[in-house]
């Protein structure tokens, strides 16, 4: 009997969660869908590099099929590396739904898709991992789901970043309880699965603060209860499947970015402590155009503008209203309690119990300081941040807040329904009430900032839909091309260059931050505007990208061209088909592992884990 009720228990609690669910999409439906495009038929300027890179990746997958890697594209700059682009995302959801959809709306969709997945992840992770109770993992999922990170990003174009809402779910397979071994390997490997995934839809650049996040819910899960036995053998293991998977690009990103480092840039951040809290307390609570008036006066040793989206992560101000609600609703609670009930938990701890916890509790802090601290400007510090690797090669230390974005909500939850305490009644009017103020505020917040972007991606788009109803058989770079603007560097001018793609031109500005945001380290040379097939001093009009990541295998130098003797290798680059070039011998092994584990992996969980998993159920069953 009492497993029917459980049954019954749980199939009530889907219902809710599934019910809460597509009440809040609606919302962020409405909400969000106007910005794809806006009333204006624009777009965020990021989308001219996002959209042509998915144009670029549609025309390969087409004329090569699933299996061939991008290695180099002939699109833009008259030839670069793909795969080898830390911020390339050609094995992303977005890409390949443009594979069968236009690329504006694989982007939205991609949004909704993994705003949801983060929703259900925090919800699997507050439930069955922090075990909380139904109504605060709902409003833990429904905080985490409105965080205006994602969409804001999206809007601007920048949806490579969308692959960090799965880091509940990272999280939750590295601490879900399981005792079959199978179950616990297939665990370690979805987390790993989760971190290779985001090297290779193009988050590389936020890697270690998303690590952070996931260290920062491993620390507050052991404050309330031990860490699994296995989590040591999963954290290897997961770290495991991530190198294998994204070995390959990893060598090739590394061959090409250090011989292009982003170091150049200043490290902005503020002289005035009071100042760095109110703006981060504006970003996570407030609203990112505040933020950024704020900023406006107090941002020093800044080169670039750091813009309203660089400054959305906020939660609304939902979480501390449902702290204090939870308090003041408590009050008498409190004071009907004995002299010594309140501190009854800590009397019970032993002297080594409470050593431990401390710990826990200073590298909890110890992490959630490391984001103010990248934006504390001193010229010693400053001179320091900028000789560590990736730090030193960032423009916008503001990004590491997203270490806060998947134990924020988690953290929320556990603390007021501890302060609710038993009035346990009262916790699903509570949660109710702050999903409404949470919509409410997330409806009412400034969005004109996000409502004049610059980009008009009605040329890309009409070319996309061309190419997918048979141009693109005939598609190849016909000529290197320039667009004449009066201020080649303005939002819009520079949003839009990437689009001459669609007609068959390789855009000689491209817009490539692999090569600066004002092409500051792009080897130009004896690149002109004209035919791909000129030929000038021995050299054809187009370039060798493979030079650009093996140039001492290929016997040439960054940035050098097709001879006139490889015009063979050149119409096949140009025509978007691969090409014979040379890697180094680490290349060809970290291929080899890539392709190896992927057949492995893939083994494993198409024949032997459930192979193993029906062996279990047929032992237990004759128990």
């Amino acid at each position: 009997m009492m497993r029917i009720r459980d049954i019954t228990l749980n199939l009530t609690d889907r219902c809710y969660v599934f019910a809460a669910w597509g009440t809040l999409l609606a919302v962020y439906h409405l909400t969000y869908r106007a910005f794809f495009p806006t009333q204006r038929g624009t777009l965020g300027h990021d989308f001219g590099l996002a959209l042509a890179g998915n144009v670029d990746g549609f025309i390969w997958f087409l004329k090569n099929g699933p299996l061939e890697v991008p290695w180099f594209t002939p699109s833009f700059c008259g030839g670069v590396p793909f795969f080898a682009d830390p911020q390339s995302g050609y094995y992303s959801v977005p890409q390949w739904l443009t594979f069968v959809m236009d690329p504006l709306t694989a982007a939205y969709l991609t949004l909704l898709l993994f705003a949801s997945l983060g929703y259900f992840g925090i919800y699997a992770l507050a439930r069955q991992g922090f075990r909380l109770p139904l109504s605060w993992s709902i409003f833990a999922s429904a905080l985490f789901f409105f965080n205006t990170f994602f969409p804001y990003r999206t809007i601007i174009g920048e949806y490579g970043y969308l692959g960090f809402a799965l880091a509940p779910w990272l999280a939750y397979f590295l601490i879900r309880p399981a005792a079959a071994i199978t179950d616990r390997l297939a665990f370690s490997l979805l987390a790993g699965g989760i971190a290779a995934y985001w090297l290779q839809s193009g988050l590389t650049t936020l890697m270690v603060p998303a690590t952070l996040s996931i260290a920062l819910i491993l620390l507050v899960y052991r404050l309330r209860q031990p860490w699994p036995r296995d989590l040591p053998g999963r954290i290897f293991v997961a770290l495991g499947v991530t190198l294998a998977f994204s070995v390959s690009k990893l060598v090739a990103s590394l061959s090409f970015y250090s011989r292009f480092e982003r170091t150049q840039y200043l490290l902005p951040g503020f002289t005035d402590p009071f100042v760095l809290f109110q703006t981060s307390v504006l970003a996570l609570f407030g609203s990112s155009e505040k933020a950024y008036a704020v900023t406006a006066g107090h941002l020093v040793n800044a080169q670039w503008a750091v813009l309203p989206h660089e400054w959305a992560y906020s939660f609304t101000l939902t979480p501390i209203f449902i702290i204090l609600a939870a308090r003041v609703l408590n009050i008498p609670q409190t004071r009907n309690r004995g002299p010594n009930e309140s501190t009854a938990a800590v009397g019970r701890s032993d002297r080594t119990g409470i050593s431990k916890t401390q710990a826990v509790a200073l590298t909890i802090a110890a992490i959630s300081l490391i984001p103010l601290a990248l934006q504390l400007y001193t010229p010693e510090l400053n001179a320091w941040y900028k000789g560590l690797p990736l730090i030193g090669a960032t423009a916008f230390p503001m990004r590491w807040l997203i270490v806060y974005l998947p134990v924020l909500p988690i953290a929320t939850a556990l603390v007021a329904s501890h302060m609710l305490g038993a009035r346990t009644r009262q916790a699903p009017w509570l949660v109710g009430g702050s999903i409404v103020m949470l919509i409410a505020l997330t409806l009412a917040d400034s969005k004109a900032y996000y409502a004049d972007q610059p980009y008009r991606p009605g040329a890309l788009l009409d070319g996309y839909s061309r190419l997918a109803t048979g141009a693109v058989k005939e598609q190849r770079i016909r000529a290197i091309g320039v667009m004449t603007d009066p201020d080649p560097w303005a939002p819009e001018a520079k949003a839009r260059r990437n689009d001459l793609v669609v007609e068959g031109i390789s855009q000689a500005q491209c817009y490539s931050p692999a090569f600066g945001y004002r092409l500051e380290r792009f080897p130009r040379g004896r690149l002109v505007v004209g035919d791909v097939m000129a030929e000038s001093e021995g050299y054809l009009n187009i370039k060798n990208p493979a030079c650009y990541v093996f140039p001492e295998e290929n016997k040439c130098a960054p940035g050098d061209h097709f001879r006139v003797a490889e015009r063979e290798k050149a119409e096949a680059f140009v025509s978007y088909a691969p090409f014979p070039f040379n890697k180094s011998r680490l290349q060809r092994t970290a291929d080899l592992v890539t392709m190896g584990t992927l057949i492995t992996v893939g083994a494993f969980l198409l024949f032997l884990w459930p192979w193993f998993s029906w062996r279990r159920r047929r032992t237990e069953a004759h128990r």
